[in-house]
Order: structure tokens, then sequence, then C-alpha cells
């Protein structure tokens, strides 16, 4: 899955646990930090100038693509597939300040903390 889509896929697995949009997102993997925005039933991912909304279990992109699915199971998972490349994953989003994604196999990992300008990240 592309870097920007599983940056995208954690600010939604946050946003549907916590209930917030964080506006920030740190990557703990490559030490980036990029910028997030609420918009309009969704957020902006700055780093890419994309608007992302919800359709019930569906990330839509801006062209109206609903490239990623994502479920969220029991208290803390989420699972989901991105589909123009059939990639399954699943992670860990309990609604606190992370979110970790994992490759079905669970040979790679990506963690991110998420927050807000007050939580100085």
């Amino acid at each position: 899955m592309r870097h920007d889509l599983r940056r995208i896929v954690a600010v939604e697995a946050h946003r549907r646990r916590s209930g917030r949009i964080p506006s920030r997102v740190h990557s703990l993997g490559t030490g980036e930090t990029f910028a997030i925005e609420p918009a309009v039933d969704g957020f902006v991912d700055v780093e890419t100038g994309m608007i992302i909304r919800s359709r019930g279990s569906a990330i839509v992109l801006p062209d109206g693509s609903e490239p990623i699915e994502l479920t969220l199971i029991g208290d803390i998972l989420f699972e989901g597939i991105e589909r123009p490349g059939g990639e399954p994953f699943f992670g860990r989003a309990g609604g606190g300040s992370s979110v970790t994604l994992y490759d079905r196999a669970q040979n790679d990992y990506f963690q991110y903390a998420l927050g807000t300008e007050e939580d100085r990240i």
C-alpha cells in the first residue's frame, strides 16, 4: 500500500475510534509529520491535497473511488483491503493517540502518533 494511503487509513481509523480528526500525524518509522485539516464530511491530507470522505465502511478518495475498505472489530482492532492492489491489512486503534497498521502477514508494520496542536507531536 502506498505510504499516503497508509497515513489516510491511520487517520480514518483514529477518527472512527475517537470521533476526532487529528491535526497532525507523525510517522514513527520515518520521523515525518503531516498536517491534516478537517473538511465537510471528512478531512484533507495536506501533503497530497486529497479530500478524504467515508461512505459506510469505505474510505472515498477525491475522484469518488472507494479504494479502501475499513471495518472496525471489537474495541481496538480494524481490518480492511486496499482494492486496487488487493492488499489486505489490519491494525490497532483504540481511540488514544496512536495507530498501528500491519500487512496481512504481519511482516511489516507502520506506527503513527496522532494529535492536535495542543498535543505537541
